[in-house]
């Protein structure tokens, strides 16, 4: 019994740790997406801004008021 134990405790930690990796992988994961799409949100309209000014220019050679 002496030798049953550790190895006992050496599997459960093992088995927590595991688990623990795999709940910061999916948090990473998630956190990482939320990133993308608040970049993708934030530099989109600014960049449709710059287009239809530029779209402005080309036709009539003026810059928009």
């Amino acid at each position: 019994m002496g030798v049953i134990m550790p190895a006992i405790l050496d599997l459960l930690y093992r088995q927590y740790c595991r688990a623990r990796l795999a709940e910061m992988r999916k948090q990473l994961l998630i956190a990482a997406k939320r990133s993308e799409a608040l970049e993708a949100d934030h530099h989109h309209p600014a960049d449709q801004g710059d287009d239809e000014r530029a779209e402005t220019y080309r036709k009539t050679r003026r810059a928009p008021n």
